[in-house]
């Protein structure tokens, strides 16, 4: 039984190590960020809450469930012998393109994060002051 795994696995090795290594790129991604945010919170004499925690949990989540998209469309195109270089372009590409957020998260002010927070915390307090059975009618 080993042998026949094996077999079937062996050409789409180098295929599997590389979609192995963009996954472990973003991860690697991310805790930078997390560290980063940390980091920059002691900085400033803030204590970290779970909440930041929960949102890298969350991030990890949305992040692996493209990758596995892209990697299974990769896969489908590796078999088929669409693409005989063995090469997952789809997953990738996908990941260098988180990296590229990560890092762009990592060198961004935490005012321009504020603000973002802010509008966020207005809409939410508009959003109480409307009358929802009005806007439903």
């Amino acid at each position: 039984m080993k042998e026949i795994v094996r077999e079937i696995l062996d050409p789409y090795l180098p295929a599997i190590y590389k979609v192995l290594f963009a996954y472990i790129i973003v991860l690697l991604a991310v805790i930078a960020d997390l560290w980063s945010g940390i980091s920059k919170s002691k900085a400033k004499g803030i204590y970290t809450h779970t909440y930041g925690l929960d949102r890298t949990l969350d991030k990890l989540r949305k992040r692996y469930n493209l990758l596995l998209a892209f990697s299974l469309v990769d896969s489908l195109i590796i078999i088929s012998e669409i693409n005989p270089s063995n090469i997952p372009y789809a997953t990738i590409g996908a990941a260098i393109i988180m990296c590229m957020v990560e890092i762009k998260s990592i060198f961004e002010k935490d005012e321009d994060k504020g603000r973002y927070k802010e509008a966020a915390k207005t809409a939410a307090e508009l959003w109480k002051g409307i009358n929802k059975e009005e806007l439903a009618d």
